[in-house]
């Protein structure tokens, strides 16, 4: 990344929903302290209990650690393992497989019985 593009930011467009791509002074990842190579901000809902949706915006850390379990955050890894020095003019080049990547994390749900037996695990006091 040179100096030029420290603040670097490129709004991508998927459908209706607007990704907004960070390349720039990208925090660490919070469960590895890794750097992290991108952060990408994105409209997200879920449903309340009475099934109304709640919209809000999710925000996601491409971790060159954390996210090799993602097949598709793989790719991108791989990507950048080629080109190194993203800048706002290349970035549309990697916009479909980022756009692919959100919509990967986006299918992505919780597994309530591991919640469950981590959350029991927490308050016995062994996590």
């Amino acid at each position: 990344m040179t100096d030029a593009h420290r603040t670097a930011t490129a709004p991508v467009f998927t459908g209706a929903d607007e990704l907004l791509i960070k390349i720039a002074e990208v925090p660490d990842c919070l469960a590895c302290g890794t750097p992290g190579l991108l952060l990408v901000r994105y409209k997200h809902s879920w449903k309340n209990q009475s099934g109304e949706d709640v919209p809000g915006i999710r925000e996601n850390l491409l971790c060159p650690q954390c996210s090799r379990q993602n097949s598709v955050a793989a790719e991108l890894l791989a990507l950048f393992a080629v080109d190194e020095h993203m800048s706002p003019e290349n970035i549309a080049v990697f916009g479909g497989i980022v756009a692919a990547w959100v919509e990967s994390l986006r299918q992505e749900r919780v597994d309530e019985d591991l919640l469950a037996a981590e959350h029991d695990q927490w308050r016995r006091g062994e996590l």
